[in-house]
């Protein structure tokens, strides 16, 4: 695994460094788009997803050198990839070599992934099917059409933990969430070992002790407030970066704490 980290290190400095930008045929209309699943899709069709929305929107300004650095060490052109995943990999390789540069092109790559993942939904009018990794959701079935797409993720944040004990946390809606009554869901995936941790909490946020929050009670808060203003990962991601709490572990996610009545005032 260190050998794979090294590699996938060194291959992240020399992607984000070469300056061949091989110019790619970006379809007109998201209708040619739409059957891409950026959980499951080869490079090509994940870079012709993420180049229409960068083309489509001014604010996601991001160089081809930068798609390519989302490859691993072990890329092949006929391999089918979870670009969702690998994403956050490299945001979090990318802040453990020091590249700030490489990380700030990836922060807008995976918005750009929301955005697809999206707009694609929208333009095929349907329901999103559930996430086939999780064994709870097998017999899935949505409660309430505001929450038409509980089984995507709608928040995510990578612990280091060191390079063997890199975990992503991730929130959902829990099956018996309602509009009234938010309940998110809290899963662990070891990127060290590309399995889920069998531990998962279950979040009632009215219940949430705002003054003096858990750091995973404030994650599935904060991840809720980004997904009821359409947005993903910004706001618990500003709070990480900002320097306010240190967080390292997953002992520290239930550990230490955080005033959620601070957010609530400032917004």
């Amino acid at each position: 695994m260190v050998m794979n980290d090294i590699l996938f290190k060194t291959h992240l400095n020399y992607q984000i460094e070469t300056n061949n930008d091989n110019e790619i045929e970006v379809p007109l209309s998201m209708d040619d788009l739409r059957d891409i699943d950026l959980h499951r899709c080869r490079f090509t069709e994940f870079q012709k997803a993420i180049s229409y929305i960068r083309d489509n929107n001014n604010d996601l300004l991001f160089s081809d050198s930068s798609i390519d650095a989302i490859k691993p060490a072990d890329f092949s052109d006929d391999k089918i990839y979870n670009f969702i995943e690998l994403i956050e990999f490299a945001r979090h390789t990318a802040i453990t070599i020091g590249n700030m540069g490489l990380f700030s092109e990836l922060q807008k790559i995976s918005t750009a992934a929301d955005k697809f993942t999206y707009q694609s939904r929208q333009t095929e009018g349907r329901k999103t099917e559930p996430v086939l990794s999780f064994q709870d959701y097998d017999n899935y079935e949505v409660k309430d059409a505001n929450y038409a797409f509980t089984s995507e993720e709608i928040g995510s944040y990578v612990l280091s933990g060191g390079m063997d004990e890199a975990v992503r946390v991730t929130a959902f809606f829990h099956d018996s969430s309602t509009p009234v009554c938010p309940i998110i869901l809290v899963r662990f995936f070891s990127l060290s070992t590309s399995t889920y941790l069998p531990n998962e909490d279950i979040i009632n946020l009215d219940t949430i002790f705002k003054p003096n929050a858990s750091i995973i009670e404030t994650f599935a808060y904060l991840s809720y407030q980004d997904y009821m203003k359409n947005t993903f990962n910004q706001t618990f991601d500003k709070l990480m970066f900002s320097g306010a709490i240190d967080v390292n572990t997953l002992d520290d996610m239930y550990s230490k704490h955080y005033d959620l009545t601070l957010y609530d005032h400032l917004n």
